[in-house]
């Protein structure tokens, strides 16, 4: 015997309700109740008209929201799965209240509010602050990069435009030969052959006209060298050893739950110059929520500029004998990151050599010199040269007794002698890595790790969302606040009780 189930077409005495269906504490009230004391209009979200009674009315906006809400919760991005969900999924029916908006309605709505959609996930930050979730004691900035609406394939190189576009055209004469050979004979495998030809010809067509509005784009454009077809926005990135078209997403994570405080997208390919820019994000919400105490902001040796940790250092010195600090900076050095790595090993003929690095190198202020590990004294040459791609001036400090030492060839191999090479900012930046290898500063760096991964863990791995399904930097930078709001409200899902987080709704 086995356990047996309601036959299909039995017939009920008294029908069930929908809203039967549906746990008492499942996820899709929550996003009800929440959607609903939204003001979608003052959130920048377009509000159609009633059209007058003609034709057909148009969806609640509150109701679409509340599809996509859905959806990506449950990791349904696709328009046309949304569509399907409508039809037979019974939460998204009690959600929608039956009503199932084709696939076209449902694209349509995210691409035209753009705006109010990249709001969600600040509004919902309201909700954590006020169920105290939120501690801006310490912050994790990190970046991750997800893949563009632009397969590889549709990638064009200046350099390579013209040969592409050459082939295109042979392809074309062939296919055109074969036509006209194809003509002059009358059996019938031939005219089938003609058929699939001619879709073949019109579709080569279609592309060298694409080609030929690439170079046009070349032409107009000389700084340009690579033209990415369909997202233009995107660039290549480096993920995991793999090279695609796409976006660098970054993220400031608050410790205490780990919840997504701030985000942005940008087509820079590394996080050099991203710092900053996350650091004003969160000192805007810490001013909206009137926070004054300083928050430790933490991020890896790929955030470590110097003009950007200098600027950083300098704008929260100037306020610390007025106000107090916003932020405490802790940037990891690529060389205390790399020493941390034991997977790193020295090399037997490695030149220079443990105890000969540039760090083992002291520097005198006073005298403006650097002393070798041996006691020769290392002196700068000239002013100094600017690096065309920073704009940062170098110095070069040189050791002229060199060729006594009987530890040279562990130190230099050149016949000038040992060198080493230094910013405009070494006193700076020295002063800031000192901070950043105190025993409080090595405490807070090694959170860091603990804090970013878990949201990229969670969006990436475990939901599968390693690509954007919208074009160009506006669309996806909503497309990913989206995303992170989405993260933090399953994260707040499981941290608070279900009826707690149903009265804040009816308390805020």
């Amino acid at each position: 015997m086995f356990i047996t189930g309601t036959p299909r077409y039995q017939m009920n005495l008294f029908e069930e309700k929908l809203d039967e269906l549906v746990k008492p504490d499942s996820p899709v009230r929550f996003i009800d109740a929440y959607v609903d004391q939204l003001d979608l209009s003052k959130m920048g979200f377009r509000i159609p008209g009633t059209n007058g009674g003609k034709g057909k009315p148009p969806y609640n906006p509150s109701m679409m929201l509340k599809i996509y809400i859905y959806g990506y919760l449950n990791h349904t991005r696709s328009s046309r799965k949304l569509e399907a969900e409508c039809n037979r999924n019974i939460e998204m029916m009690w959600l929608t209240e039956r009503l199932a908006p084709d696939f076209k309605t449902i694209a349509d709505f995210r691409k035209d509010n753009k705006k109010g959609i990249k709001k969600i996930f600040r509004e919902f930050l309201n909700l954590c602050k006020n169920l105290e979730l939120l501690s801006l004691q310490c912050v994790a900035i990190d970046g991750t990069k997800e893949r563009a609406k632009n397969h590889l394939d549709n990638i064009y190189r200046r350099e390579s435009i013209d040969e592409v576009g050459e082939r295109i055209q042979e392809q074309i004469d062939r296919y055109m030969e074969e036509l006209d050979s194809n003509d002059k004979s009358e059996e019938a495998e031939y005219e089938f052959l003609s058929k699939n030809l001619t879709k073949k010809l019109s579709k080569l067509k279609k592309r060298q006209d694409k080609i030929n509005i690439i170079k046009q784009v070349f032409n107009e454009n000389p700084e340009l060298k690579v033209y990415f077809a369909n997202d233009t926005d995107s660039r290549y990135m480096k993920d995991n050893n793999r090279i695609n078209a796409g976006y660098n997403c970054q993220t400031a994570v608050d410790e205490k739950h780990k919840l997504i405080i701030a985000n942005d997208v940008t087509n820079e390919s590394n996080d050099l110059h991203q710092l900053n820019n996350m650091k004003d994000k969160v000192l805007e919400l810490k001013k909206d929520f009137e926070i004054k105490d300083t928050t430790a902001v933490v991020a890896d040796a790929g955030y470590f500029e110097e003009k950007e940790i200098v600027k950083a250092e300098a704008e929260e010195n100037e306020k610390e004998d007025d106000e107090g600090k916003n932020f405490e900076i802790y940037v990891s050095h690529p060389r205390d990151s790399q020493n941390q790595k034991t997977k790193v090993k020295e090399k037997k003929d490695e030149v220079p050599a443990k105890g000969f690095k540039k760090d083992d190198f002291k520097y005198d202020k006073e005298r403006d010199i650097f002393e070798c590990p041996e006691g020769s004294v290392l002196t700068k040459q000239g002013n100094g040269s600017v690096d065309k791609r920073t704009g940062t001036r170098k110095f070069e400090y040189i050791s002229r007794n060199c060729n006594g030492c009987s530890k040279r060839i562990l130190c230099t191999k050149s016949k000038y002698g040992r060198s080493v090479k230094v910013t405009e900012f070494f006193n700076e930046i020295n002063a800031f890595r000192e901070k950043c290898n105190t025993d409080i500063g090595k405490k807070i760096l090694a959170k860091r790790k603990e804090l970013v991964e878990h949201p990229f863990g969670t969006i990436k791995h475990s939901w599968g969302y390693r690509y954007f399904m919208q074009k160009g930097k506006d669309a996806v930078a909503a497309e990913f606040s989206f995303i992170a709001f989405t993260y933090n409200l399953r994260r707040v899902l499981n941290i608070v009780k279900f009826d707690d987080l149903m009265n804040a709704l009816k308390t805020k």
